[in-house]
């Protein structure tokens, strides 16, 4: 299970107008395209259409998403979330930070980047459900199908929703296959 949660946050990471460039990753489609033997436009596509980001396997995904591979200027989270919280930055900004730290596996800056948008705007289900993402990678599946729960609530576009019930679908089983 925890794989099929990976490969949610990446497709999150994909289905983000061009947060891969703003990651500094602009060779993203391409090195994708490579590995599966598809065009970079067909290699995207493929990975926004299935929710299991179908048919590049994780390993693969996680090695062309490194953080080596990434312009992230290292910093303190608690720095990270002062900056976040100055007026200017928007809530969008917030979660496109989020996603981009999720990917390179630096959970507490995650965690920085979404206190930092549920304080712009709780009303909103993104945050919620890259929080549930998260804390169901964690194993704390009370909490993610929680988040999950806010975030349906909150989420007003059916293609979203979809998302978020499939998530849901692969915590409950993760639950009760931990018993």
């Amino acid at each position: 299970m925890e794989s099929t949660l990976t490969r949610l946050i990446y497709r999150e990471f994909l289905l983000e107008p061009d947060l891969y460039r703003e990651a500094g990753l602009e060779q993203l489609p391409a090195k994708i395209a490579q590995a599966i033997e598809v065009s970079p436009s067909e290699a995207l596509s493929r990975l926004t259409a299935s929710p299991l980001l179908e048919p590049l396997d994780l390993e693969t995904l996680q090695h062309l998403v490194a953080v080596r591979d990434m312009a992230i200027i290292s910093r303190t989270a608690a720095a990270l979330s002062h900056d976040l919280k100055e007026p200017a930055v928007t809530y969008d900004q917030c979660c496109r930070q989020a996603l981009i730290y999720a990917v390179a596996g630096m959970n507490a800056h995650v965690y920085a980047a979404l206190r930092a948008a549920a304080s712009k705007e709780d009303s909103y289900a993104r945050h919620h459900y890259l929080y549930s993402l998260l804390l169901g990678l964690e194993g704390d599946y009370d909490r993610a199908l929680w988040e999950l729960e806010m975030a349906l609530e909150r989420e007003p576009y059916a293609e979203a929703r979809v998302r978020l019930r499939f998530a849901a679908e692969v915590i409950e089983k993760a639950q009760k296959a931990a018993g």
